[in-house]
């Protein structure tokens, strides 16, 4: 089976490089977004293999934004502009690493060759789907977690109309485009919104009838998630779920990422150590990846001691 990898990148080219490496055999292809912000370059003199593209298509990246979607969804389109029967196209991160083998993977993924790798959810938390569906997410700037959330202004109080106010003065709201926050509910093309983690693995066709779904509903999906809060935690999990009502034969199945979300006093997600080594190595055998990694020679060779 054909292991089309589309990763996304902003730092660190030797963990890219020794990441690509470890996963690279005949049946693999590489398809890298480096974020606009990043020197290329660099990049391209540390990873030079004939099966791997840097993409020409780049965005400025911003936590949690549309930006993110767009390079995920650049990625898509190169990754399938040379089709090949029976391939998977598998996203991953520049801080990934595998926590199976190689000969695991294959054979993991050849005989779950049917189904769709991605965690995929509705909302139960009222707080999180009002932030995320209901309310506007303006970015103060292009550092992490610096935004605002606008409520309609026909729905809200005094203060929220003065953040509109604040906001348009400082021009974080196009003013070509305010009349769309006085609107009581924002419009949205869906009835039902899913999340979850934005780590996935889909089969070629369904890479496909999502990309001819974004052609399709483009703008009205666009003016949407252009202010959701973490649309890249939203945006393909509500297609893919909108496909599924009216494709029945699509099997999801869980992530093939482990994310430890859950450890406390640290800064989330955690991002390994070599006293990890027994936690990643003991993962179920369907998560064949884990993030995130920063360049840890001293654990990443543990790893792959133990994996040979």
């Amino acid at each position: 089976m054909i292991k089309k990898y589309i990763i996304t990148v902003h730092t660190n080219p030797n963990h890219l490089k020794r990441l690509i490496n470890k996963l690279n055999d005949k049946n693999s292809e590489f398809y890298i977004h480096l974020d606009l912000k990043s020197e290329i370059n660099h990049f391209k003199k540390i990873v030079k293999l004939p099966n791997v593209v840097f993409i020409e298509k780049r965005v400025k990246c911003i936590w949690g934004d549309i930006s993110q979607v767009m390079a995920t969804i650049n990625l898509l389109k190169r990754a399938i502009h040379n089709k090949k029967e029976n391939s998977i196209i598998i996203f991953l991160s520049g801080q990934d690493y595998p926590i199976k083998s190689l000969s695991f993977i294959d054979k993991y993924i050849q005989e779950n060759n049917k189904n769709e790798f991605i965690d995929m959810m509705p909302f139960k938390n009222s707080i999180i789907y009002n932030q995320r569906v209901n309310q506007y997410k303006i970015n103060n700037s292009e550092k992490r977690m610096d935004f605002v959330y606008l409520s309609p202004i026909l729905s809200s109080g005094l203060k929220n109309f003065k953040l509109f106010i604040k906001l348009i003065l400082k021009k974080k709201i196009d003013i070509i485009e305010a009349l769309r926050f006085v609107k009581r509910k924002r419009v949205s093309i869906f009835k039902k919104h899913y999340k979850g983690s934005n780590w996935f693995a889909l089969q070629y066709d369904t890479v496909r009838e999502v990309l001819n779904y974004i052609e399709v509903n483009e703008n009205k999906l666009f003016k949407y998630y252009k202010y959701t809060a973490c649309a890249d935690e939203q945006f393909f999990h509500t297609i893919l779920n909108e496909i599924s009502s009216r494709k029945k034969t699509l099997n999801f199945s869980s992530s093939l990422h482990f994310v430890d979300w859950n450890r406390k006093n640290v800064p989330l997600p955690v991002t390994f150590t070599v006293d990890d080594i027994n936690l990643l190595l003991n993962q179920p055998k369907g998560k064949l990846f884990a993030r995130k990694f920063n360049e840890d020679d001293e654990l990443l060779n543990l790893l792959d001691l133990k994996l040979n």
